[in-house]
């Protein structure tokens, strides 16, 4: 009976140390890797085209993978040695004008992903524009038109802080919001221009919400450089007068309605404003495009004589993106970009108003030209001009010439480092484009859209950017 006992004591035992298959496993987060930023904070606001980000990711078992992916472009894998947790920083280089959006993602070993994301906009490369010096005056958020007008007691309006300048002064526009039109009356003088200048790239924002205009340029010998300009209803800078030049800035958002009157991203239209100068602009979204084509709003538009447009880039403007007309004679326009605008990209003309001048002696080169329903056209009252060295690709029509020819020009694909129609790309040419040193020099500007050197190479590359 002790020996059955024993036996029964030994199964029991036995089967109270062996594991149930159907016991259930010790319990497991399931839980993706854990992905925090560090810095920079989302948001903000960058000098440059790249970046320093620094993570911290950390996962139940293991993170094994750690990438990025900048505007929706392909991922790109960081290095790290592989871990619970993670804490790490790398570079992203590449940024476009504007709005980036950069995700970072963690992989653990069961194919688990978190991520998270950063929103950061930049200016682009080297936003050090020359600003002259002379005396000094500041306005900015926060000031008070009853300061003096130093950068510890700054004015509050640039409408006020316009009337208080004479020549040779400058008046720096300190970064945030100018929720009004300003008009511009005094002048300066070929020696002492008067220099308007946000303290740092589009930093310094008009809001001209339900104005006619963002700048009114009533006065000669102005300088308006790096401010943004948004909202008016028909021109974003209009400038009546002589010798005025508008530098490096962001015009958009232009509620210019197709009627008589038009509207532009810069209105340099009157015949009156001759020897003007439109360089290294942004301009773009130039009335509502959800209307169609309307040959009265465009980007850039020049009027007078002698005037000369460098550098800019323009696009969705629903007329042209660079047109002239009036009395336009003698204009250089050269090294702009001027693509997706629903009429055309760059126009030659005169007609209306024309002080006896036709649209003849122009020097249209080193252009590039993308995706507009006609290229480089002349319209109407021309004469004989020069097309030196443009690139045009994929318009509906790339030349529409009445009474000139046009000299060494290209129809192959630029070679952007990312083409989007929408103003998201990267316009910057790749190190393959065809468009690198392939430029006129003569009448080519000194400094390129990022207000660095334009001649790095053999020759001066097409379009606004110089990239070696």
């Amino acid at each position: 009976m002790k020996r059955w006992f024993f036996l029964i004591l030994a199964g029991v035992l036995a089967a109270c140390s062996t594991e149930n298959p159907m016991a259930p496993s010790p319990p497991s987060s399931n839980k993706p890797p854990s992905v925090r930023i560090l810095s920079p904070v989302s948001g903000a606001s960058l000098n440059g085209t790249s970046i320093t980000i620094q993570i911290s990711a950390s996962d139940d078992t293991a993170v094994t993978r750690l990438t990025y992916q900048l505007n929706d472009a392909a991922e790109v894998t960081v290095p790290i040695n592989p871990g619970p947790s993670i804490n790490t920083s790398f570079g992203v280089s590449g940024l476009r004008l504007g709005n980036n959006t950069i995700v970072i993602k963690a992989y653990d070993s069961a194919g688990q992903i978190g991520s998270a994301s950063l929103v950061v906009s930049t200016t682009t490369g080297n936003t050090n524009y020359p600003i002259p010096s002379g005396p000094t005056y500041y306005v900015g958020p926060g000031g008070s038109n009853a300061n003096d007008g130093s950068r510890q007691r700054p004015w509050a309006t640039l409408s006020y802080a316009v009337t208080q300048l004479k020549p040779g002064y400058v008046l720096r526009v300190l970064d945030g919001t100018y929720p009004e039109s300003v008009q511009i009356t005094v002048s300066g003088t070929p020696d002492q221009r008067i220099t308007i200048a946000s303290d740092t790239r589009w930093g310094a924002k008009i809001n001209a919400q339900g104005a006619l205009f963002g700048i009114d340029v009533r006065g000669s010998y102005i300088d308006i450089i790096g401010l943004e300009v948004t909202n008016a209803t028909n021109s974003g800078i209009i400038s009546w007068r002589p010798f005025n030049r508008f530098l490096y800035n962001h015009v958009y958002n232009i509620r210019a309605q197709c009627d008589t009157n038009g509207g532009v991203g810069i209105n340099l239209g009157m015949p009156e404003a001759e020897s003007s100068l439109a360089l290294s602009n942004l301009i773009h979204d130039i009335g509502d495009l959800s209307a169609g084509s309307c040959t009265r709003i465009h980007g850039i538009y020049q009027g007078a004589p002698r005037g000369v447009v460098q550098n800019n880039i323009v696009y969705r403007a629903r007329g042209f993106g660079i047109t002239t007309w009036h009395a336009a004679t003698a204009v250089v326009i050269s090294n702009n970009l001027s693509f997706a605008n629903l009429y055309g990209g760059i126009s030659v003309g005169s007609g209306d108003n024309t002080r006896g001048n036709r649209a003849e002696n122009f020097l249209v080169a080193n252009n590039i030209v993308v995706g507009n329903p006609r290229g480089i056209s002349e319209e109407n009252n021309t004469g004989v001009n020069r097309f030196i060295n443009n690139l045009v690709w994929n318009n509906g029509i790339n030349w529409r010439l009445q009474t000139s020819s046009h000299q060494g020009s290209l129809a192959v694909d630029p070679g952007f480092v990312e083409f989007k129609a929408d103003g998201s790309g990267n316009y910057r040419l790749s190190s393959t484009s065809p468009a690198i040193d392939r430029g006129l020099g003569e009448a080519a500007p000194s400094l390129d859209f990022e207000a660095g050197p334009r001649l790095k190479g053999v020759a001066v590359d097409l379009g606004p950017f110089e990239v070696r």
